[in-house]
């Protein structure tokens, strides 16, 4: 961490990255209030402030896990150590060793946090990570989950076509509450996805035209307005009529 601003843990072992993907902050349109809410609850954690773990959920594509790792702009003493829900009790390893990194602040992500099945491990780990156990918890470290869902659960668990015991419910809403801010990401309109394919298209010094707008449209048609709908639709823009 001393070298690395990203680290991601493969199995057992963490590894740093060393070309980092990092979002600049200015570059998310459509989520402003959701940006607002994280910068301001990052900003409390490297001022020694009092601050919540987060929860962001909604669609895929609106940019929940990028606009977490484009927190690492707000302080050079920042850093993210994403780790797989699966491996999550890996994190009381972390938890000692960011005890002795005084220094740095961290942000733990942990991405596409969805439960589903036998997912009382997972549930029992997080729970004692986020509301503290015997296992004390540094004051430097915030966790930060993404979801596509609201309550860590698919829609057919919820609505009762796969039946879970009433306890299993309430544990997973035992965690959900256990994050004390939590951001919902909905979908774009119009105007956001045509915003965000305006930055891209100044990004790659890209006319934004008319014919680009119409371009961009019809590449939606079939998909949803979002921010990876924009990405692509540029990558795509770029490879065909370029």
């Amino acid at each position: 961490f001393k070298n690395h601003r990203v680290v991601v843990l493969f199995g057992d072992e963490p590894i740093g990255v060393k070309r980092e993907n990092i979002p600049l902050l200015e570059d998310f349109v459509g989520v402003e209030r959701q940006k607002m809410l994280l910068v301001k609850n990052t900003q409390a954690l490297f001022e020694g402030k009092p601050f919540n773990d987060a929860l962001l959920w909604g669609k895929r594509g609106t940019g929940k896990s990028s606009l977490v790792r484009a927190m690492l702009n707000l302080s050079p003493h920042l850093r993210l150590f994403q780790v797989d829900k699966d491996r999550v009790e890996f994190l009381f390893k972390f938890f000692d060793l960011a005890w002795e990194l005084e220094f740095l602040k961290f942000i733990v992500l942990i991405d596409d946090l969805t439960i589903t099945g036998e997912g009382d491990r997972t549930i029992r780990m997080l729970k004692a990570l986020l509301d503290g156990s015997i296992v004390g918890r540094p004051k430097n470290v915030v966790v930060y989950a993404t979801s596509n869902r609201r309550n860590l659960a698919p829609d057919q668990y919820l609505d009762g076509i796969y039946k879970f015991p009433q306890e299993e419910i309430e544990e997973r809403f035992s965690l959900v509450d256990r994050f004390g801010l939590k951001i919902g990401f909905t979908e774009f309109s119009k105007e956001d996805y045509l915003r965000a394919v305006e930055i891209y298209c100044e990004k790659f010094k890209i006319p934004f035209t008319e014919e680009v707008i119409a371009a961009a449209l019809a590449y939606a048609a079939d998909r949803d307005f979002s921010g990876r709908t924009a990405y692509n639709f540029i990558r795509y823009y770029i490879a065909t009529q370029l």
